[in-house]
């Protein structure tokens, strides 16, 4: 499905500039593209030079200027014969199953974890369609039909959701009942090497709630961000409070987390841009290590992670992007 349709649907509800598109399509639970602005813009050229599209360059004072954007007649004929043509068939690829397939390697420990840790991503999905609000600005006038169909799409979404969530727990019960020799394996393993097991960390977070902004807090040095599960932990909270702002306190930060050669940034980083999550690093003396600062202003260009030295830029920062 092309990219065109979907900027030809958007724009079919009211007129809307390419930055608006792509908030909108970010914002979205189904429309699957990247959102990005080279995409979109080109895209939009594309429609333009095809006549589906036009445009009124708006002034601002004391902002830059505003392309919006239009659809013509021709748009409109367009986008319904493509409404009314057959649809692709459904790609019903997931990620997790591939992992899965060779999951009879693990013991049912670690057979435990890796369900677990997609219960949890299913779980911070659900939470954030049930707290997502639907995008009214799109057309803050919309139809009883328009609104009824909107609707109907999140209940598919949430549903999906809920499905998975059953499978789980089938598959649970289903490998409960099934002998597992790695587990005598790896009963013999630790009797040889001496292996402990290692309790997981504590997730301690703050929301707060104030002068109309809300973020996830992070500021106990009793907790230290470690590993994957905690940043999934954190992608839960937030939808759980219905916020997508997080702050850190440097001390929260593991030497891991610092170390960008275990990962552990950039797999937050990814997992913040894919859940819409802006996130802060409150360092009061300013001395982080100058590769990680080189991810901040990576970052910083798409508002996924900040640097500030105090909670009250920081929170400044959060109140200028909700405006």
């Amino acid at each position: 499905m092309s990219i065109d349709y979907a900027i030809l649907g958007i724009l079919s509800q009211r007129s809307m500039t390419g930055y608006d598109i792509k908030k909108f399509m970010q914002e979205s639970a189904f429309m699957y593209w990247s959102g990005n602005n080279n995409q979109i813009y080109k895209s939009l050229v594309e429609l333009l030079d095809k006549g589906l599209l036009t445009y009124v360059i708006e002034h601002q004072d004391n902002s830059p200027t505003k392309k919006k954007y239009t659809i013509t007649d021709k748009g409109l004929t367009v986008l319904k014969e493509w409404v009314l043509s057959p649809t692709e068939p459904n790609d019903m690829k997931k990620p997790f199953l591939v992992q899965f397939a060779w999951s009879w390697q693990l013991n049912s420990s670690d057979l435990d974890q890796i369900l677990k840790r997609y219960e949890t991503q299913i779980n911070t999905q659900l939470l954030m369609q049930q707290n997502n609000k639907q995008n009214t600005y799109l057309s803050p006038d919309r139809t009883e039909l328009t609104t009824a169909i909107w609707n109907l799409i999140d209940d598919n979404i949430k549903r999906t959701y809920e499905n998975e969530l059953v499978w789980i727990q089938d598959v649970r019960k289903k490998l409960a009942g099934i002998p597992n020799e790695n587990d005598v394996f790896e009963s013999e393993k630790r009797k040889v090497g001496g292996l402990k097991e290692t309790s997981s960390e504590v997730f301690h977070y703050s929301f707060i709630n104030k002068n109309e902004i809300s973020y996830i807090y992070l500021n106990d040095s009793q907790f230290k961000l470690c590993t994957e599960r905690n940043i999934l932990d954190i992608i839960t909270a937030c939808a759980e409070n219905n916020t997508q702002f997080v702050l850190f306190d440097l001390v929260t930060l593991s030497k891991d987390f610092l170390d960008l050669k275990t990962g552990l940034a950039a797999a937050m980083l990814q997992k913040f841009r894919l859940y819409h999550i802006n996130s802060a690093i409150i360092d009061e003396d300013m001395n982080l290590k100058s590769s990680l600062r080189k991810i901040l202003i990576e970052s910083g260009r798409n508002e996924t992670l900040r640097l500030f030295s105090n909670k009250t830029d920081a929170e400044k920062w959060i109140y200028d992007l909700i405006l």
